[in-house]
């Protein structure tokens, strides 16, 4: 099982260094004491030459936009289900265990 803080790397199908997701496993907790799993989950941004980034910077400012939006892909394998069953239990586990917790602790008026 998951913990706090822990860590986790998605590398895509291709074996691209350019096509990472980076995981982080945290929490949120809210003014009235509620406290939620979070992931944070960090694309690697590839690296364009700076000729194709100054175009699209351009583009950006005179309002261009795709209809399409800016896209790339990354493809699951069979090898990434345990950790994407570890993400889902994360945040189902938490989640349950935090109500339960919260409700045994909350005085009954």
């Amino acid at each position: 099982m998951k913990k706090l803080n822990d860590k986790e790397v998605l590398i895509c199908q291709c074996n691209s260094d350019e096509h990472q997701y980076l995981i982080y496993y945290g929490d949120e907790q809210f003014e009235n004491g509620d406290k939620h799993p979070l992931l944070y989950i960090h694309p690697h941004l590839s690296k364009k030459p700076f000729l194709d980034r100054l175009k699209y910077g351009i583009k950006y400012i005179f309002g261009y936009q795709s209809k399409y939006g800016a896209w790339d892909e990354f493809l699951l394998n069979p090898d990434d289900v345990p950790k994407l069953q570890d993400m889902i239990n994360y945040l189902k586990k938490n989640k349950n265990e935090e109500t339960v917790l919260r409700r045994y602790q909350e005085p009954n008026y």
